[in-house]
Parts: C-alpha cells; structure tokens; sequence
C-alpha cells in the first residue's frame, strides 16, 4: 500500500491497533461468557444431581423405614402368636377325677378303693400294683430333685401338700408334678398335731377348716378347675382315734370331696431317730421289711417325704423304684 506521508501511516497503525483491541475485548468477553455460562451449566447439572441424590436418599429412607415398620409390625405378630401359643401351652388340661392331668388317667386310680385293698377290707385280683407317695412338700431342693428321679425312671407319684408351704415359688413345682404325669393331695395346712389334734382328740371343724383352706390355696396357684380328692392325715389315719365317730373328721372332708387314704409299707424317713434308716441299704432294708406285716403285698401304698432334710430319702429313691420293677409291680398315682 502506497501512503501519501508519514501522518497517514501512523494514522493507519493506530487504527489498527485500536481494532486488534477491539477484537481482543470481544474475544475475551465471548470466552468469558463462554466460561461462565459453562460454569452456571456445571453449577445447575451438580445442583440437579445433588437434589437427585437426596431425592433417592429419602425415598431409601423411606423404603427403609417402611421395612422397619414392616419388620415391627411382623415381629410383633410373630411375638403376639408366640404369647397365644405360650398362654395356650400354660393351661393346665386337668382331669375332672382328681389332681392330675388328662393325659395321666390310664394310670390313676380311685384312693377310696386303694384304701380298702390295703387294709384287706375288699379282695384284690389284679396286678401288682405300687403306689409312691410323698408327704409335707413343697420344698425346693428336694421336692426338684424327686421329681427329677421319678422322670429319669419314666414312674409317677402322687404328692400329698402341706398348704403352709404353697406360696409363689411353689407354683412351677406343682405345674411340674403335673406336667410330668405326677398327682397332687392334700395333706393339711399346717401338720400341726396340736391344732389337729389338741390332747390326741381331733378337731373336726380344725381339719375341715385346713382343707378347705389348702384346697383354695391350690385352685389360687393352678386354676379354678383344679380338683383333688385325696387327703392324707399328718400321722396317719389310723393313729387318732375318733376320725370316724358321729360328727366325725371323715365325714366332713368327704363333705368336701375328699377320701383319706394311708399307706402299707415306708422307707422310714420319718421314724424316731432312734430307728430311722442312716444310710441307702438300711432304708431299702426297712422298706421291705414293712410290708410283711400287712396281708396284702398285691397293692403297695408307700409313704415317704419331700420335706426338708430328706436327702437320703432321694439318694435311695432310684434303688426303691429299682425294687418294684423287678418285682413286677405297674407304678400307679391316686385320684
């Protein structure tokens, strides 16, 4: 290009320079323009994702929850089930004939008839047949441990209680007796001898009044429809005299649906101390050497304890029942 002078020349280059800066502004502004929109795009698209994320956190959330409450609500059938079934598991199918349960009938038999077998009042043709019986429980530490044997020789029992000790913790020792095919009597409240039976004469209304009050007792620990027939008199029946005069003792526990019953051969856990058995062979001794004085040996009622101290008692059980198996004998319990 040809210029006229030197004013010209300059003129262009300042325009020019002026357009390089022109077009360096509007390059710049573009690019920044360019940059910012990218990082309003960038700042919009973390947004959008973040608010994703929280949006599916919550609805995590939510489906745990829901899965919590589902968790609950099931576990708390399944709790609710579990209680029905424990509840149902807990009552006691008791028999309407005596203080035992449905399932122990094959093997219960009426107390008032084993009574006049063994006191020879009536013929007996049948097998041979014992019955083990335990007096003046309950008593933890021992009543456990005989019921413990009798289960262990698959042989059951009847337990005649002594009502003074029928406090709460004896109800799972009771419900265990009869769960495990055992039957419960009644054996007096207090075995007091000297409000039984004050100057050896017994008090009637005394005896009545403790049945009545053990039997309540009884129904309050194992249910309304428990029912026992069976009483035995602390010392033995057939060691007062009077229990069966006019206005008698009999009459007034059968007034209440209750038959007295004894027993024709002991262990000897509650002789004097004199004669009572010290070791496992001199009890076994005893036990057999009681029966012969009694006519009939077909029919065994044998008394022992469940009291406290009875330690011998249980460590010569095993070898008692031993004894009667092998000699025939069918274990029975009382109704």
């Amino acid at each position: 290009m040809d210029f006229k002078n030197e004013d010209d020349k300059n003129k262009i280059d300042e325009y020019k320079m002026k357009k390089k800066k022109e077009n360096f502004v509007l390059i710049s502004a573009v690019c920044l323009a360019i940059i910012i929109f990218l990082s309003i795009n960038y700042a919009l698209t973390i947004i959008h994702e973040n608010k994703t994320k929280i949006a599916m956190n919550k609805e995590q959330n939510k489906e745990e929850e829901n899965k919590k409450d589902l968790t609950k609500d099931t576990d708390s059938k399944n709790n609710s089930s579990k209680d029905k079934t424990e509840d149902k598991e807990d009552v006691l199918d008791l028999s309407e004939n005596g203080g035992f349960l449905k399932s122990s009938e094959d093997y219960a038999y009426d107390a008032s008839e084993i009574r006049e077998y063994i006191l020879s009042n009536k013929e007996y043709n049948g097998e041979k047949r014992v019955f083990l019986t335990f007096d003046d429980g309950v008593t933890p530490g021992i009543t456990d441990k005989v019921l413990d044997i009798l289960k262990e020789n698959n042989v059951h029992a009847t337990f005649f209680v002594v009502g003074k000790t029928l406090n709460n913790a004896a109800k799972p020792y009771l419900e265990r007796e009869l769960k495990e095919g055992n039957a419960i009597a009644i054996h007096s409240f207090s075995h007091d001898y000297a409000k039984l039976y004050p100057n050896r004469n017994p008090d009637v209304s005394v005896i009545k009044e403790e049945a009545e009050k053990t039997y309540t007792r009884l129904k309050e620990l194992l249910g309304e429809n428990f029912k026992t027939n069976v009483w035995r008199y602390p010392g033995g029946h057939l060691s007062w005299k009077g229990l069966d005069g006019e206005n008698n003792a009999d009459e007034a526990l059968k007034s209440l649906g209750l038959n007295w019953i004894d027993w024709n051969c002991l262990c000897g856990d509650a002789e004097p101390l004199k004669t009572r058995p010290t070791n496992k062979e001199e009890m076994m001794n005893f036990t057999k050497k009681s029966l012969i004085y009694w006519k009939q040996k077909d029919v065994v009622v044998i008394l022992m304890h469940d009291g406290v101290g009875k330690n011998l008692t249980i460590e010569t059980l095993p070898d008692i029942i031993e004894y009667f198996k092998s000699n025939g004998y069918e274990f029975g319990i009382l109704k």
